[in-house]
């Protein structure tokens, strides 16, 4: 796997590019950055192969960050990453790997991923599995993205997926997946479900043991990455906001790019699914409450609007936002934001904003 880093000072560019490289199967993602200082200071700790820079930012630009990148690692893959087709010429001058274009095809990604791998000579794992659980559920592998036979063998597999390596009962999993039906014939749609289930990855060139003990069945987690695993241990084991932890609560909160299983109305996942947006929400909330102490009001107002992508009507989300853009003296951006709230309240729920909206609006 390439071990990279992204450095951009627009957390949806980062967040988009991220899920790109997350998706393709290629690439574990070290480190996700807004500030480029940041970045310097993970990579004196943490070697990587690759590094994908925005080339203008306003502290630092990417030409100058990747000089001192090279000078704290050494020989390192960069790829630069612009909206504008004259850096092109000035990224192959100062030896960069490759650029890429804004907005970023799925193709164009793969060439330079493919470079990647040819010019650091890295080892691909083709044992892996990518599961992605937040937005779109997507299973893929170097060989692309797997598609199942039928849709109960997708199920049966995000079923196993959510119990993140545990066991789950065979007769938990029938009344789950197959509640109209009862004895052998449940047991036959079960059974024939879990062959396509393991079809399915081995015709994509992985073979994930799907372990059988005493009528209970789980997935060896061994070779899968899943950003629901990843989210859950960084949520669980963050502890107070602060600098120690910072990085733990910006790292889970990036990884949640929709509501879990988006589409797909499994009841099973419905605990899941409403669990794991309180927990993103009260991460968000705990970004919010470090970084408006730290006066770094600019990063509140980053953090709020990731969040209102998903709940554009959460009432703590918008007040924090709208409060966070009145301490850093942009009134404009909080009226503006105050009317789309007040508008999504009128439209959606026929209710006015509450009188702390009201105070906090004077």
């Amino acid at each position: 796997m390439i071990r990279a880093i992204i450095v951009d000072d627009e957390q949806p560019s980062v967040e988009k590019l991220s899920k790109m490289l997350q998706d393709s199967g290629m690439v574990e993602i070290k480190g996700k950055f807004t500030e480029p200082l940041k970045a310097l200071e993970f990579l004196k700790a943490n070697r990587i192969d690759a590094c994908f820079l925005d080339i203008e930012m306003p502290d630092m630009d990417g030409i100058e960050l990747s000089n001192r990148i090279i000078n704290l690692q050494g020989k390192i893959a960069v790829v630069f990453v612009t909206a504008y087709h004259q850096y092109a010429v000035e990224a192959f001058r100062l030896n960069a790997l490759d650029y890429l274009l804004k907005p970023v095809s799925d193709d164009r990604l793969k060439e330079t991923l493919d470079r990647i791998v040819e010019e650091k000579n890295i080892g691909m794992n083709n044992d892996g599995l990518t599961v992605r659980c937040f937005g779109k559920f997507r299973v893929t592998t170097l060989c692309g993205e797997v598609r199942f036979r039928t849709e109960k063998a997708e199920e049966l597999l995000a079923f196993l997926i959510d119990r993140r390596g545990g066991f789950a009962g065979r007769s938990e999993i029938i009344d789950c997946l197959w509640e109209e039906y009862e004895g052998d014939r449940a047991l036959i749609h079960f059974n024939t479900t879990l062959h396509y289930v393991k079809k399915a990855l081995l015709l994509h060139g992985v073979q994930i043991p799907i372990e059988h003990d005493r009528g209970s069945y789980r997935i060896d987690s061994g070779n899968i990455s899943c950003d629901y695993w990843k989210f859950h241990t960084l949520a669980a084991g963050a502890g107070p906001s602060g600098p120690d932890n910072l990085l733990k609560y910006e790292e889970a909160a990036a990884l949640y790019t929709g509501s879990y299983l988006s589409g797909k109305e499994y009841p099973w996942a419905e605990r899941s699914r409403q669990m794991l947006k309180d927990q993103y929400i009260g991460l968000l909330l705990e970004l919010s409450g470090y970084y408006n102490a730290a006066g770094r009001h600019n990063k509140t107002v980053e953090w709020m609007k990731a969040g209102l992508m998903h709940e554009p009507l959460h009432r703590e989300l918008n007040y924090r936002l709208i409060e966070a853009l009145l301490l850093a003296n942009d009134r404009l951006s909080a009226s503006r934001y105050y009317d789309v709230y007040r508008s999504g309240l009128r439209k959606k729920l026929k209710q006015e904003p509450d009188d702390y909206f009201k105070k906090l609006m004077r």
